[in-house]
This record gives C-alpha cells, sequence and structure tokens, in this order.
C-alpha cells in the first residue's frame, strides 16, 4: 500500500521522519508490540521456553528503521567495527565461512595426528536479554552521536508489549531490556552488543559467530593442555557475560572432541562452574558434525528429509495422472536440492559410498519427474531434465564461493583456508581448501581479477543528489508510440536543447571481446577503449557512461545529456541499486558527487538502438571498432555474476565432455548431443511419459523387460528381432500399414520419419501429434 503512494503523500512520510529524525521522539504506538509465540520443532507445548516470541510491530515505523539500519550498517562496515569473526547479518557473509573455518582446522588436525577440541555456545534468551544501556554505552565507544543516538535511545526505552495467543490479548507490560524479535534493526544491535565476545582469547584460538551461536576452538596434540587454554578462554567469555548481561545456556553450550584418540573422562570443562556435556555430534550451524568428521550422520540426516519430499511428490503423479514435469522440477528444486547443497562444501569431502546415498536421492527425485523406467541410467536422465550431476554441482558451488572469497578482504577469516598448506594430499584426506586448489587450476582461473564481494561507496549513499533519467522514450517505446529516428531527435532537441550531448555504447564480440565508447557531436569528440574480455555487455555500458562522465568533469559544460541505449543501466542509476556491478554504480554516483559540487548538471535518458539516430549509430561503430584493438586499455575485474557465469559455463563444458564420452544412455545421445536444458513439455503426462521414455530407450517393449528379468528372450514375437524402440517404429512389419499413413501426413507437412525429428528436442507439437496417434493406433502406447 505505502509503494502505491502519490509522490506528494511520500513526501509528507518523509517530512514526518525528518521530523522524528530532528526531534528525537517517536510515537508511542511503534514502541508497542504484539507478542505471537511460536513453538519451536519438537518443543512441549505446556514449557512456556519452548515457544518462539516473534514481535509484530509498526509497518511504518520498519520503514524507518529499514533507513537507519542501512545508515548505522553502512557506518560499522566502513570503519571496520563488527569482528571479522562475526558472519551473522551481514552483506556478503553466510554460515559457511565458520564452518569452513573449522572444518579445515579438523583436517588439517587429522593429517598432523592432533586434536581438535571445540565448544558450541548458545546465549540463553539472547534478543530478550540483551542490555540496553549496555548497547548505548558500545555505540558512544564506535563513536555514534546526534540524531542516530537519540533516534536508537527512544527506540529501545519504554517499549511495551501484549501476548496474543488467538484472538485474546494480554494486559500491556513495560520491556525493561531486550529489543524486538522480528525488528529490521535488531540483528544488527544484537550483533554489535556481542561483537566483543571473543575479543580477550589469546592468539592460536579458533573462533566464530553467527548471531547468537558461537563457537571456539583449539587444535594441538596435548588433550590436556588443550582443555586447559580452552578453559580459560571460557573464563573470558563468563567474564564478558557477567560484564554486558547476558548469560551463556549450560544445557545448550556442548564440547566436541575431533580425535581418534581415546579421551579421559577426566577432560572436563566447566561453564559458570558447572560441567559441559560433551557429545559425540553436534548440529553445528545446520551441519551435523561427528567426532571424526565423517559427515555420516549429516548425510543420513539429508537422506531422510529427502526421502520425505520423495513421498510428497509419489502422492502428486501416477502412470497417466498428475502434476507436471514443470512443477515437478520446482519440488525437486527448491525442497530437495536446496537440501542436497547446503553444506557440501564442507560434506563434500565425506566418501564417495555416503556421497553415493545422495545421488540415489537425485535420481528418484528425476525419476519421478518423467516417469521413467527403473533400468533407466541416470546420465540419461540427467540430460533429459537439464540436471548437472551432484558432483559436478558441488564442483560448481565450491568454485563459486572461491570467487566469493577473492573478493573479500585480507582478514576474511576464510582466507587462511585459500592459503598454501603442506598438509594437502596427505592421507587422502580431502578438505575445501585443498580440493579448490586443484579446481581452479584445472578451470584456468587462477590469474583472473575479481571486484569486491561487498564494496563500500566513499561517500555515504545518503549524501548523493537525486540522479535525473528521463525514460520517456523507452515508456513511448513499450506502447509502440516511437519507431523513427527523426521523432526520437525531435523530442530531444526540443526538450535538451541548451544541453551538450554525450552518446555512449559498449559492444561484445563473439569471441567475447569487449569495447566501449562515448562520442560528443558537438564538440568533434570521440572515445573509445578495448576493455577486459569476458565481461559482460552491462558492465561495458557501465564504463562507458563513466568514461562520459569523466569527460564531462574534465571539461565542465554547463548541462549535458548522456544518451544510451542500455535501459539496465539506466535503471541501475535511476534506482541507485545493481546487484551485478555495485562497484561501478558507486564509481558513477561518486563522479556526480563531484560533478554536482561544481554546480554542473548532468542528466541521462534512453534512446533507442538501430533506428539511425546518428549519435547512437556512431558511439556503436566505435565501440565495435574497439573491441577489435589488439590489446586491453581499460582491465576491468570480473564481478561475482560474471565470474559465476563463467564457473557455470566450465562445469557444463565438463558435463558435456563426459555425456560425449559417457558408455550409457547412449540411445539419448543419438537424439540430444548438447547438454544443459530441460526437453519443452506442453502435453499430458501420460503423453510426456511416453516420450521420455522413447528417448531414454527403456521402456516396456521386450527389450526392456528382458534386462529386467521379466521376458525370457526381448526378441519381438512377430519377426524374432530384438524388440527395441528403433525396431517398433522404423522396421517391425507388425505396424508397416499404420506407419506408412504415419510417413504420408509427415511427407505433407514437408517433414520425414526419423528418430532424431521424431522425439529431439526441438520436435514441433503439431509432429508429437501425429506421432502419438500412431501410438495409439498401434496400441504401443499401452505397452510403452
Amino acid at each position: 500500500m505505502i509503494k502505491k503512494l502519490s509522490i506528494s503523500s511520500k513526501k509528507i512520510l518523509l517530512d514526518f521522519f525528518n521530523k522524528i529524525w530532528e526531534g528525537g521522539y517517536l510515537p508511542v504506538a511503534w514502541k508497542e508490540a504484539i507478542i505471537v509465540p511460536i513453538l519451536k520443532p519438537g518443543k512441549e507445548k505446556s514449557n512456556p521456553t519452548s515457544y518462539r516470541n516473534i514481535a509484530l510491530t509498526s509497518h511504518i515505523c520498519k520503514i524507518m528503521e529499514r533507513m537507519i539500519n542501512e545508515r548505522l550498517s553502512y557506518f560499522v562496515e566502513k570503519k571496520g567495527y563488527l569482528s571479522k569473526f562475526q558472519s551473522g547479518f551481514r552483506k556478503g557473509r553466510s554460515t559457511m565461512d565458520p564452518i569452513l573455518c573449522l572444518e579445515h582446522e579438523i583436517r588439517k588436525g587429522q593429517v598432523n595426528k592432533e586434536s581438535v577440541v571445540a565448544v558450541f555456545f548458545d546465549i540463553e534468551k539472547a534478543y530478550d536479554m540483551m542490555w540496553k544501556e549496555g548497547f548505548l554505552i558500545k555505540l558512544r565507544k564506535m563513536g555514534v552521536r546526534g540524531s542516530m543516538f537519540n533516534w536508537i535511545k527512544e527506540f529501545l526505552h519504554n517499549r511495551s508489549i501484549q501476548v496474543r495467543i488467538g484472538q485474546q490479548l494480554s494486559e500491556k507490560y513495560l520491556v525493561e531490556n531486550g529489543t524486538p524479535q522480528g525488528s529490521i534493526v535488531s540483528p544488527l544491535f544484537f550483533s554489535i552488543m556481542i561483537n566483543d565476545m571473543f575479543d580477550n582469547l589469546e592468539s592460536g584460538m579458533g573462533c566464530s559467530l553467527f548471531a547468537d551461536d558461537g563457537a571456539i576452538w583449539k587444535r594441538g596434540k596435548n588433550l590436556k593442555f588443550i582443555v586447559k587454554k580452552l578453559q580459560e578462554a571460557i573464563y573470558s567469555i563468563e567474564e564478558w557475560s557477567y560484564n554486558w548481561g547476558f548469560k551463556i545456556s549450560i544445557d545448550k553450550t556442548k564440547t566436541l572432541f575431533f580425535t581418534r584418540k581415546k579421551v579421559s573422562n577426566d577432560l572436563k570443562l566447566y561453564l559458570y562452574k558447572h560441567d559441559l556435556e560433551r557429545v559425540n555430534e553436534f548440529k553445528f550451524l545446520g551441519l551435523w558434525m561427528d567426532e571424526k568428521l565423517t559427515w555420516s550422520r549429516h548425510i543420513q540426516k539429508v537422506v531422510d528429509k529427502c526421502k520425505r519430499v520423495l513421498n510428497i511428490m509419489r502422492c502428486l503423479v501416477g502412470r497417466e495422472w498428475g502434476a507436471e514435469r514443470k512443477a515437478l522440477k520446482i519440488i525437486y528444486t527448491g525442497l530437495i536440492r536446496s537440501v542436497l547443497d547446503y553444506g557440501s562444501l564442507a560434506f563434500g569431502s565425506a566418501s564417495e559410498t555416503l556421497l553415493k546415498k545422495l545421488d540415489i536421492i537425485q535420481y528418484q527425485a528425476l525419476r519421478l519427474c518423467t516417469g521413467a523406467i527403473r533400468t533407466t541410467p541416470i546420465s540419461a536422465l540427467l540430460v533429459e531434465m537439464g540436471e548437472i550431476p551432484l558432483y559436478l554441482r558441488r564442483l560448481q558451488l565450491r568454485l563459486s564461493y572461491w570467487s566469493y572469497l577473492k573478493g573479500q578482504y585480507e582478514n576474511h577469516p576464510c582466507q587462511e583456508i585459500l592459503k598454501p598448506s603442506w598438509e594437502k594430499g596427505k592421507k587422502n584426506l580431502r578438505s575445501f581448501g585443498w580440493e579448490i586448489e586443484r579446481d581452479v587450476k584445472d578451470f584456468d582461473l587462477s590469474s583472473i581479477k575479481m571486484s569486491e564481494t561487498v564494496p563500500l561507496s566513499p561517500v555515504h549513499p545518503s549524501l548523493f543528489h537525486e540522479i535525473i533519467v528521463d525514460l520517456s522514450l523507452l515508456e513511448k517505446r513499450k506502447k509502440g508510440n516511437i519507431s523513427e529516428s527523426y521523432s526520437v531527435q525531435a523530442y530531444i532537441e526540443n526538450k535538451y536543447f541548451d544541453y551538450v550531448q554525450v552518446y555512449t555504447d559498449a559492444s561484445k564480440s563473439l569471441s567475447s571481446n569487449n569495447g566501449v565508447s562515448f562520442i560528443v557531436p558537438g564538440f568533434s569528440i570521440k572515445k573509445c577503449k578495448r576493455i577486459s574480455d569476458g565481461v559482460s555487455v552491462f558492465t561495458g555500458e557501465m564504463m562507458g557512461i563513466i568514461l562520459a562522465l569523466g569527460w564531462i568533469e574534465e571539461v565542465r559544460p554547463l548541462r549535458s545529456l548522456i544518451c544510451s541505449d542500455s535501459s539496465s543501466s539506466l535503471y541501475s542509476i535511476k534506482h541507485n541499486q545493481s546487484n551485478s556491478r555495485p562497484d561501478l554504480l558507486f564509481e558513477i554516483q561518486l563522479i556526480l558527487y563531484r560533478i554536482q559540487a561544481m554546480g554542473l548538471i548532468v542528466i541521462f535518458t534512453w534512446v533507442p538502438s538501430h533506428i539511425g539516430i546518428k549519435g547512437n549509430e556512431l558511439a556503436d561503430k566505435y565501440a565495435k571498432q574497439a573491441s577489435k584493438n589488439s590489446s586491453t586499455e581499460i582491465m576491468i575485474p570480473f564481478s561475482k555474476e560474471e565470474i559465476k557465469s563463467i564457473i557455470k559455463q566450465k562445469v557444463k563444458g565438463r558435463w558435456q565432455k563426459q555425456w560425449e564420452e559417457e558408455r550409457t544412455g547412449r540411445w539419448l545421445y543419438c537424439i540430444q548431443r548438447s547438454v544443459g536444458a530441460m526437453r519443452a513439455t506442453e502435453r499430458s503426462r501420460k503423453e510426456e511419459n511416453i516420450i521420455s521414455r522413447l528417448r531414454f530407450g527403456h521402456t516396456g517393449l521386450n527389450s526392456t523387460l528382458f534386462k529386467m528379468g521379466k521376458h525370457p528372450s526381448g526378441n519381438c514375437d512377430l519377426c524374432l528381432q530384438e524388440e527395441t524402440v528403433e525396431h517398433v517404429l522404423l522396421l517391425c512389419p507388425k505396424y508397416s500399414e499404420e506407419r506408412r499413413k504415419l510417413e504420408y501426413r509427415l511427407l505433407k507437412n514437408k517433414l520425414q520419419l526419423k528418430i532424431p525429428d521424431i522425439l529431439g528436442y526441438s520436435s514441433s507439437s503439431e509432429y508429437l501429434c501425429y506421432f502419438i496417434k500412431f501410438l495409439k493406433k498401434t496400441k504401443l502406447i499401452e505397452r510403452i
């Protein structure tokens, strides 16, 4: 509803926010919350501690919270105040960071015949017990002052809650501590509050934070020494909890000894003078880790979870009825593949026997999607559904995570994993850090330069002035009201008659060479450069705009109009958002910030391409010329999206090579030689299943039944030849009359009766219509 407000209404809302910001007082309704208790999975309903409390607060307040959150987040990230070990609620960080740090340390310990002891902490009622005054003290130490500090102080104080059960509301209660769960700012507030939890630990101690889940670990040969050092660390954490009003849960805090040695029962760790429970396995950030790090428990948990989804899929399909293939694949992708993917960076080091269990899950899911017979080769199923093999998908995810790390700062805790290690390759143990080094070399990615994973603007985005982007011509184009170059030129000349026109463009050749250019017709200026090979056209368009802005900053015309045919670039500039190239967007904003400080005016406008607009055509011409230059003139690092695209293509190439060399699925290979795309499906489930079985070559015909032990010979009952798909469709005399009629119908439409044409990926629906009629008349449809 708020998004649909008029400009004038949004202006009133903004004025309201500014008044609150300047006055430092929030409406009373913004401090009220309705608590809805949600039962935690597997917990006892009668126990009040079994519920997770979600606070429902004002939506208008949440809009302002988002603004506060963006500014405070920028401040603490820019200043580097957040601990490098905190991975929760931060852009460019994930649960994989602490998991891989711990996994790497354990593998190194196994190679060196050392032990790793880990302590996993859980903070009791973390959000509810946050000490407000302590939090404000930490904000002041960070240098947060003025309106920001006053707003946060007012937001936290004098808050009240009501509990809602069904339609019943309790009385209001004042809240002394805590920050509301469900609030936009709460995760950042909490991250700041626990930021120094591990600050007093001595060097050599591993640690990680993800929201309220913390862990510490230490590696060494002497278990007694390790336990002693960990106990000292626990004392330090206890003292921190006393100072800042937190309490670590004794029941939920566990210790795990990653070792092959026998551990004495006398080796104990204590928290608040209570023994900590020692476990043989622990679920750390969603992954079950066992004392030998075999991943057997986790993989079994994954298999069990996926089997429940498979049972649901079985309820949705039958042989002749059920959900269509696209819907089933969406279920597989969302509920099975996502579970198989999560944590694969770490558990990919498990034994082949364990990983094979996951392949079976994938096979069963795809067989349900296609209605394939049990003897169907997995290689053919994967190609038919456009699904990459799991081992290659794990490889792709590893390389993608590597590219993410390459763009991180040097103090990122996982950077240590990428450093050379003498333990690599010893004892046949695998670890992400050791595997990825080999993978990067295999795919020739070592020399690739990456842009920052999470770039930060040198100037806070709130200080940038509004950028005017005129998309009127684009809207007219969508409505079909513009087609001729003279009408575009007339629009520009009439509306921007006193502006210097600057045209920009980018070009990408078939060999992935890139060129950019800009021209200024009124000044007879042109500039074209070859940029890094392999970057996207979007990157080239943004770079062309940067070059044009550089010229404007240097020459300083009073009014400039930058004309571009890249709607995606202009949308990014207009909305101050780009997921693919935030670094280049920040550079554009920074140059505009300097230009606007000079009192100069720059407006962007979209113009259609290839309709004869002189400036646009010349810019396109020079960009193409630049892409043919002998050497790269501007080096641009790859964005995370661009490198992921490159990785995806390289992994797909390996899958293609495997498909070409595969010994199974050769019948489908004759029909479909390339991998990577699911065949278009437009018919009923029964007919689609029939088509897929014919493409696989595994059907209900005698040859397949023989392989299953359900037919004595596998031969045709009439001509005693092997009854294969090719035999019944093209050779068997039993169906010669129906086949002749099919050939006649196809011939009338200039089509031929050939297996690749009938069952090929691009078969027309009309072609298949004739073919299905043939199967019905011969009654083969009931046998296949």
